[in-house]
């Protein structure tokens, strides 16, 4: 069918729900192979004997290079060479305690012919007491270190760690010995190389001295020639001189130029510190301060102010005449230094001509050091050696290289994962297979009930019948708890005449709540408030048995009809719905009606597209669908196709709509406004499980509600029942009671 592809789940009618109930009918089955299994497990450990690995952990330290390793020091660089024997020290080892020559040194220990797990070897001719012995011993090394892991397995725990003990100690001895061997030889080696590398040490250093006797190359401070000392000196004293001049020229210069402008002499720091000078300018001070003191009592022309200046213009000449004295001094001294500097320039070039002559015997020179420096490094690189091999053959501590870091223990328990841990996998094992076996036969199973399905309802559609292919289309109801009234005590709020509750599948009452409750769709809180009250006793009735029916693969479309448009119809099957899903329940509310008012009771937004838009194709599912904002509930309307809406409600794509929504939900509650319209009774008289007529309390008696009811009596595909809204609740318990 074209609907198919726009479901979620559109493959076949087997739920998972079925899927796992099937499952669970071969428990059986599960149970007898996982017994089966513990009890083989349990068996097999009991005819087989348990073995016990004991191990020990040693740590190889590796100074054997720093003596044996002759080709290093000779170069003098240990750098590459250590690095390659440092990777491979530990496996080469591994290799040795692996080897025929330290297994005939356990066995002249524990002499493995005495003992009976290798006499029974021996008897069986398979493999030699050696042979045996390797094949329990394992060896490995722990990663990036030099730690070596040695364990042995025998039935007998004493024995393994006695193994284990005996290998690590014959080894160690041997690694000493072998040590103590090669450290000897080293150590008569490197006597001799440090004899031969002093005797030659001693004719470079004589060499040396002798060719710098005869060149005149002689050293000062820090091994620097002297030569070299006096040029630096040389040098230093040419910048200095040439500083000083410098110095003394832009002094003398400064001088002139004041003289020359008739500038302040007082900006000249020479002219300031002449001694001459200073005296003509306290008696500057002198006169300037009595020509300051007579101009209060004396006119300018005044004979004594005339004098005064003239003694003041004396002294400032005599001042400007020093300060030519002081400029013609510093030119002195500019030519002196001149002359010095030029006589440490002379000085210079003669040494530089000696020292370029000696440069080619510094050539020589320098070959001379190398080469003893040379010597000397590998002297002092043997003798530390040797010192080192000398003190270990002369001391009684041990120098073993091999540490036991970790000794063997006699072990407690058998090897091996635990008996519990192997008892529970193969527990699950079983299980599995138990359940796998189970899957087969429900899946067969399931294959052969879709083809008696199939053609069952080729035949019903041949037939011309619209109903689908349900097994039962009536599910008994749930009985009340022993503390509830009986059912019949609310027939006395029905008008005379009226079908009896009895005649009914269900009937339920709902509280006169609130406005803001009835808003707010608080029915649960009207329910928990009065619980002892017999309209939440049926409500509860009511609610149970629809969770009942639809656990049943054939009872899940529930219809919520009102009698000519009444809006409580809606609130009824929102509260339905959100209760359903509470309770655990797959939940599609659907409404027929063109024009539904779900969007003011479920708080969702508004959408054009429904159900005919599905089974059209003109949208999938999912985008046509949508959630509820105060449940998980799901909520599809009618949507935008609404021309032929009343022919497509009774249509056989209705019908295959509705078969694979039974695939994804557990409960379809369907609503319409009138259920007297002829495409909604022929839709409830061949899709519909169960119909609850909504009306209010006060309408209970009225023509209408008669007529819905007894329309509803006569359908053969239905149940129906009657769900009454806004209970006076004084007024039904007084009736009731």
């Amino acid at each position: 069918m074209k609907q198919n592809t726009h479901l979620k789940n559109p493959s076949n009618d087997f739920t998972p729900g079925e899927f796992f109930a099937g499952i669970l009918r071969n428990w059986l089955l599960i149970i007898s192979l996982t017994t089966l299994a513990i009890i083989s497990t349990i068996l097999f450990y009991m005819v087989s004997t348990p073995t016990y690995t004991s191990t020990a952990r040693i740590l190889l330290e590796d100074r054997k290079s720093a003596l044996t390793r002759l080709s290093t020091a000779t170069t003098g660089v240990g750098g590459a060479a250590p690095a390659i024997d440092a990777k491979r020290v530990v496996s080469d080892q591994v290799q040795y305690l692996k080897s025929l020559d330290l297994a005939k040194g356990v066995n002249e220990v524990i002499r493995f012919g005495k003992i009976p797990e290798f006499i029974a070897e021996i008897n069986k001719g398979k493999m030699d007491v050696y042979a045996y012995f390797a094949k329990n011993l394992k060896i490995k090394t722990l990663p990036d270190s030099n730690v070596i892991e040695i364990s042995y397995t025998s039935e007998n725990a004493k024995l393994s760690a006695e193994m284990v003990g005996t290998v690590t100690n014959v080894y160690k001895r041997q690694k000493a010995n072998e040590d103590f061997a090669a450290n000897n030889e080293a150590s008569n080696w490197l006597a001799l190389k440090v004899k031969e590398l002093q005797d030659k040490q001693r004719a470079a250093d004589a060499k040396i001295v002798d060719f710098r006797i005869q060149n005149g190359i002689f050293e000062g401070q820090n091994n620097q020639k002297l030569l070299s000392q006096q040029l630096t000196a040389l040098n230093a004293s040419i910048v200095a001189a040439a500083s000083q001049r410098a110095e003394t020229v832009a002094r003398a210069d400064l001088i002139n130029r004041l003289l020359e402008r008739n500038g302040n002499l007082d900006s000249a720091r020479d002219v300031l510190n002449s001694v001459v000078i200073q005296q003509y300018r306290q008696q500057v001070l002198t006169l300037q301060r009595r020509q300051a003191e007579l101009s209060e009592t004396l006119l300018p022309s005044h004979p004594r102010m005339l004098s005064l200046r003239a003694e003041l213009r004396n002294v400032n000449d005599q001042i400007r005449t020093e300060a030519r004295n002081v400029m013609l001094s510093l030119r002195n001294e500019v030519e002196i230094s001149r002359q010095r500097e030029n006589s440490l320039k002379s000085e210079m070039n003669g040494l530089k001509n000696v020292e370029a002559g000696s440069l080619e015997q510094s050539v020589e020179l320098n070959a001379l050091k190398i080469e003893a420096s040379s010597n000397r490094t590998l002297l002092d690189s043997y003798l530390a050696r040797y010192r080192e091999a000398d003190v270990r053959n002369k001391t009684d501590f041990d120098t073993s290289t091999v540490h036991i870091i970790s000794a063997a223990a006699v072990p407690l328990k058998p090897s091996g994962i635990t008996r519990s841990a192997v008892i529970a996998v193969m527990a699950v094992v079983g299980m599995l297979a138990g359940i796998t076996i189970a899957t087969f036969r429900t899946l067969a199973r399931h294959s052969n009930v879709g083809a008696v399905k199939s053609r069952g309802r080729g035949k019903a559609k041949a037939g011309g019948q619209r109903k689908r292919g349900r097994v039962s289309r009536r599910v008994p109801v749930q009985k009340r708890s022993k503390n509830s009234k009986d059912a019949a005590n609310i027939t006395r709020h029905l008008p005379k005449g009226s079908p009896a509750f009895d005649e009914l599948a269900f009937t339920a009452a709902i509280p006169l709540t609130t406005s803001s409750n009835r808003q707010n769709n608080l029915l649960k809180n009207d329910i928990l408030a009065h619980l002892n009250t017999e309209y939440a006793d049926s409500f509860v009735d009511l609610v149970d048995n629809l969770m009942t029916q639809s656990d049943n693969d054939f009872q899940k479309h529930f219809m919520i009809s009102g009698i000519e448009g009444e809006e409580d119809s809606y609130e009824a099957l929102m509260n339905l719905g959100r209760i359903l899903d509470m309770k655990g329940a797959r939940v599609l509310i659907m409404d027929l009606d063109v024009e539904s008012q779900l969007f003011s009771k479920s708080m969702v937004d508004n959408s054009n597209f429904g159900f005919s838009d599905v089974i059209n194709g003109k949208c999938y599912f999912e985008d046509c669908v949508i959630k509820d904002s105060k449940s998980g509930a799901d909520i599809l309307l009618a949507g935008a196709n609404i021309n032929q809406i009343d022919d497509l409600i009774v249509s056989t794509e209705m019908e295959e709509f509705l078969d694979d929504l039974d695939q994804i939900y557990d409960v379809i509650l369907i609503h319409s406004s009138d259920v007297n319209q002829m495409h909604i009774t022929a839709f409830i008289d061949g899709q519909v499980d169960l119909t609850l007529l909504v009306a209010d309390w006060e309408d209970r008696a009225t023509e209408q509600l008669q007529s819905a009811l007894m329309a509803l009596k006569d359908f053969q595909g239905s149940d129906f029942g009657l769900l009454l809204m806004g209970t006076d609740m004084r007024e039904f318990d007084r009736e009731v009671a």
